[in-house]
C-alpha cells in the first residue's frame, strides 16, 4: 500500500492509542494532540518516539505536510474539529458517531464534498471478518431473527445511544436496511437516565431483530445470535459458532485473521491513495443518528 504523507491523530485516551498503533502501520504519525496527560506523553515517547506531540490542534490543521485528522475525542466535540480540519482541506476518519444531530452530518458532507474530501466514520464492527461472514450467510440463508447483547461496565460520561447502541444500529441497517418499526421493550439507569435498554426492530413483514445493552453490568460480553432459515449461528468476539442439529451443540465455524480496527484503518488510508474521496460513510451516519433521535424519544 502506497503511503500518503503524513496523518495526524487528535486525542490519546485508550481508543486513540489504538488507532495510533494501527495507523503507523500504513503511514506515518506526524503529530498527535493530547490535553497534555504526562503519562500519555510518556507512552508515546516510549512507543513511537519519531511522532510529535501537541495540545494546540491549530499546529496540526494549519500544517500543509498533513494530509489527513483521525478525531479520537469526547463525542460533544467532534462536529467541531471534523468541521475545523474539514474546513483546511484536511480528510477526517472520526470515531462514531460523526456528530450529535443529524443538521450537523449535513453539515460536514456539505463541506467534504465541496472540497473533494474522504469523510469517515469509524463504525469499527463493520469490518469485523465475522461479521462479513454473517452478511454472506444472510445472502444464501437469509436470516429471520437476529439478537446483539451488550454487556459492560462504564462509558456514562457519555450518551449510550450515541457510543453504543450506534454500533449495533450500523449492524442492522447493514444486514437489513432501515426498520419499519421500532419498540422500546424496556429501559432504566442507575447513575444515568439510561443505562441499560430493550429494542425490537422489525424489518419488513419477517425479519426481526432485538437489541440489549446494559453498561452496569459486572461481565463484559457482546455477541450476536442470527436464526437463519437453514441454521443458527453465534457472533462471539472474532469467532463464529454454528449450531450442529446432530450433537445439539455449537461448534466453532471460523475465525478472524485481522482486528477489525486493523481493516478500518487500512480502509481509510486505501481511499486516501486511490483518491476516492468517499461520503458515503457519513451517509451511513446520518441514518443512524437520524433513527437515535427517533429511539430517543420513544417513551416505555
Amino acid at each position: 500500500m502506497r503511503e500518503i504523507k503524513q496523518i495526524a491523530i487528535i486525542g490519546m485516551g485508550k481508543w486513540g492509542k489504538n488507532l495510533i498503533r494501527e495507523f503507523a502501520k500504513f503511514s506515518k504519525v506526524k503529530t498527535c494532540i493530547t490535553t497534555g496527560n504526562r503519562k500519555n506523553i510518556v507512552w508515546l515517547k516510549e512507543n513511537y518516539p519519531d511522532t510529535n506531540h501537541d495540545t494546540d490542534i491549530n499546529k496540526v490543521l494549519n500544517d500543509p505536510d498533513i494530509d489527513a485528522v483521525v478525531i479520537a475525542t469526547p463525542i460533544n466535540s467532534h462536529f467541531t474539529i471534523a468541521r475545523k480540519s474539514l474546513k483546511t482541506k484536511k480528510h477526517v476518519f472520526v470515531e462514531k458517531p460523526l456528530a450529535k444531530t443529524s443538521n450537523q452530518i449535513e453539515k460536514l458532507i456539505e463541506i467534504a464534498n465541496r472540497n473533494k474530501l474522504c469523510l469517515f466514520v469509524g463504525y469499527v464492527f463493520l469490518y469485523n471478518e465475522i461479521f462479513k461472514k454473517i452478511k454472506a450467510i444472510h445472502k444464501t440463508e437469509s436470516i429471520k431473527y437476529a439478537n446483539f447483547e451488550w454487556k459492560k461496565l462504564g462509558t456514562f460520561d457519555e450518551d449510550i445511544f450515541h457510543n453504543l447502541l450506534s454500533h449495533d444500529l450500523s449492524l442492522n441497517l447493514e444486514l437489513f436496511g432501515m426498520p419499519k418499526k421500532i419498540t422500546a421493550n424496556s429501559k432504566y439507569g442507575v447513575l444515568t437516565d439510561v443505562d441499560r435498554f430493550s429494542l425490537e426492530l422489525l424489518f419488513g413483514k419477517t425479519v426481526k431483530s432485538e437489541i440489549t445493552i446494559d453498561r452496569i453490568s459486572h461481565l463484559k460480553k457482546k455477541t450476536v445470535m442470527v436464526l437463519t432459515q437453514k441454521n443458527s449461528y453465534i457472533w462471539d468476539d472474532d469467532i463464529l459458532f454454528k449450531f450442529n442439529k446432530n450433537t445439539k451443540k455449537y461448534k466453532k465455524s471460523c475465525q478472524s485473521k485481522y482486528t477489525p480496527l486493523y481493516l478500518e484503518c487500512k480502509e481509510f488510508i486505501r481511499l486516501i491513495n486511490a483518491k476516492k474521496y468517499s461520503i458515503d460513510s457519513a451517509i451511513f451516519a446520518k441514518k443512524i443518528s437520524d433513527l437515535i433521535s427517533k429511539i430517543s424519544g420513544i417513551k416505555l
